[in-house]
């Protein structure tokens, strides 16, 4: 399912190049858990607006941008009323280098930084489109250890003790590690200690002054005489050391052991407010509104996430909002508590008869101008559902809803931007009028995007969407159960993304 994150268009001017690309990292920083794609976004974007507004043989007075995913990929379309050219002709990819530009085009850079590129030109229509995709990387299940050692022996060695078990990041140096950490998701550091300028200690010293890296588990490893070291290290919180010679079993059974004890430590930590929290987000929701017939249900990861789900009834209509908070993490849930009780207060004032492209829309401003949520990423569906089997919905940057009919599962053409990236965002509504016997379904994105890598992701929308549509005839809970009994054992249990399913259909 294609989703779009962001949809902007400016003059095309040079104040248009920083703020395009401000908004493009602001939403890839939620929506694309990699650094190194990020970057590569960033900097494709900047090549191709930088030279719409800058070559003279442009000629484009309007530019615009579309940031958006689907399963296998996220893409990036940029758009110009200006006069054509065509980044994918007369290019030997063989023998393509790296170079500053071709034509004053930047042919090669866009080519070494994307996946896919491919170009269509206006041919009468408004805009010529450059539309640039970056592969989804399957998910990493395995821990990341990053190995700090400036022997190029023992480093190669120790990658080879772990390298059946876990992922492995390596650097020669102390400087080199801080630069992996701010590009790669560590899970556990194993470092020696003595090292050339930066050593082991001082680049502990640096992990504990940085919030993002202060709780990352940290090993280290020392010869015999290094017990002057130890001392220092031990008043930093150290979670094991190692005496070399080190051999593969003691190697793996420590790594293990921290790992396993620092999950647990977070685990204790965290799990006590978890529960009131996650119990706060469960899905609610009447078995019938206005008219209508409803049923939801949801997994979640155990480790964070946050999907709400709110609802008000009046005035022979039902309104619902389901929202996403972008992120896997605790602080995703945190959010997600913090936006309801606003979210409640907001449908509330509207009332049911608002449109709900008008609760969008505020819900954008609100973004926008508070200080706390401004920094946090959602997607937010809002639908109203009326009597005689009447439903409108708006959408800022979720998955389209899904209309379940006797011929297929089709997705509804609505969509908007995020909401709280610009002032005065608009949002359209669309309506339809169900007969009995059809279905609505909202979801959020970890429904169709749980699985472990792209191929099993394409099966699992496929499976998903089949059941949907085989099961029309059940009972709306019937259908929600065998739905989520497909994705427990497509996705695994616990899922990777947190999943909320609702399925709506019109009473008789």
């Amino acid at each position: 399912m294609n989703r779009i994150f962001l949809d902007n268009k400016r003059y095309a001017t040079l104040d248009a190049i920083r703020e395009m690309r401000h908004l493009l990292e602001k939403v890839a920083l939620s929506a694309v858990p990699y650094l190194s794609i990020r970057r590569r976004m960033l900097l494709c974007l900047s090549e191709a607006i930088t030279n719409l507004v800058k070559h003279p043989k442009s000629e484009a007075s309007r530019m615009g941008m579309r940031f958006g995913r689907n399963n296998l990929e996220w893409w990036l379309e940029i758009l110009d009323n200006g006069n054509s050219w065509d980044p994918t002709k007369h290019v030997d990819l063989a023998k393509l280098e790296f170079r500053e530009a071709e034509d004053g085009r930047g042919i090669a850079l866009l080519h070494m930084q994307c996946d896919h590129i491919e170009y269509h030109p206006s041919n009468g229509a408004e805009s010529n489109r450059l539309r640039l995709s970056w592969k989804i990387p399957d998910h990493k299940q395995r821990p990341n250890i990053l190995i700090v050692e400036d022997d190029e022996t023992l480093r190669r060695l120790y990658g080879l003790y772990l390298g059946e078990a876990f992922e492995v990041t390596t650097a020669a140096s102390g400087e080199e590690a801080l630069l992996k950490l701010d590009t790669t998701q560590i899970d556990l550091v194993l470092s020696d200690i003595c090292m050339p300028q930066m050593d082991g200690i001082a680049l502990r010293e640096q992990l504990t002054e940085n919030i993002d890296s202060q709780l990352i588990p940290f090993v280290f490893l020392t010869a015999k005489s290094d017990t002057a070291h130890l001392e220092r290290a031990a008043n930093l919180g150290i979670d094991d050391y190692l005496v070399k010679p080190i051999d593969k079993l003691r190697l793996n059974r420590t790594i293990q052991r921290v790992l396993t004890r620092s999950l647990q430590t977070h685990q204790q930590l965290t799990d006590r407010i978890d529960k009131k929290i996650t119990s706060a987000l469960a899905p609610e929701i009447p078995d019938r509104a206005s008219g209508w017939r409803l049923g939801a249900m949801s997994r979640h990861t155990g480790r964070g996430g946050g999907d709400l789900l709110l609802h008000q009834s009046g005035n022979d209509r039902f309104q619902l909002m389901l929202a996403d908070i972008m992120g896997h993490d605790d602080s995703a849930k945190f959010f997600a508590h913090a936006y309801g009780g606003y979210l409640r207060s907001m449908m509330h004032a509207i009332g049911t008869d608002g449109d709900p492209a008008r609760l969008l829309e505020q819900l954008s401003n609100f973004a926008l101008q508070d200080k706390l949520v401004s920094n946090v990423i959602l997607t937010c569906c809002s639908a109203t559902l009326s009597t005689g089997g009447g439903i409108s919905f708006a959408s800022a940057g979720h998955p389209p809803p899904l209309h379940v009919s006797k011929t297929g599962t089709q997705p509804v053409p609505v969509g908007g931007i995020l909401p709280g990236l610009l002032p005065a965002t608009a949002y359209q509504s669309v309506s339809l009028r169900l007969p009995v016997g059809e279905r609505i379904a909202l979801y959020t994105d970890g429904l169709f995007e749980s699985a472990t890598d792209n191929s099993a992701r394409k099966k699992l929308e496929d499976r998903i969407i089949t059941i949907l549509t085989e099961t029309l005839n059940l009972p709306i809970n019937e259908s929600l159960a065998q739905v989520m009994g497909i994705f427990d054992r497509l996705a695994g249990t616990p899922p990777s993304d947190d999943a909320l399913l609702l399925l709506m259909e019109p009473a008789e």
